[in-house]
């Protein structure tokens, strides 16, 4: 929760609900969301490279963050009301 606390701060996020940590929730995002950012830990391997490719098909950034707690996080765009 930390992590996801930094993370949120570090990335102007002030909604903790849109910060979404691990490879699946970050699939999740890329796939039913409207992400505006992905965060890939710089030691990730081959288990994200299909987060790498969503990410391109949708024209999502793909940020490396070396010494990110998590393989991934996606970061949603807040929608408007």
């Amino acid at each position: 929760m930390a992590a996801a606390r930094r993370i949120a701060a570090e990335y102007r996020v002030d909604d903790l609900n849109l910060v979404k940590p691990g490879i699946g929730e970050t699939t999740r995002v890329l796939l039913r969301r409207v992400p505006w950012r992905v965060l890939i830990d710089g030691a990730a391997g081959p288990e994200v490279d299909h987060v790498r490719l969503l990410a391109a098909q949708r024209g999502v950034p793909v940020e490396t963050v070396h010494g990110l707690p998590f393989r991934s996080v996606g970061l949603v765009r807040r929608l408007a009301r």
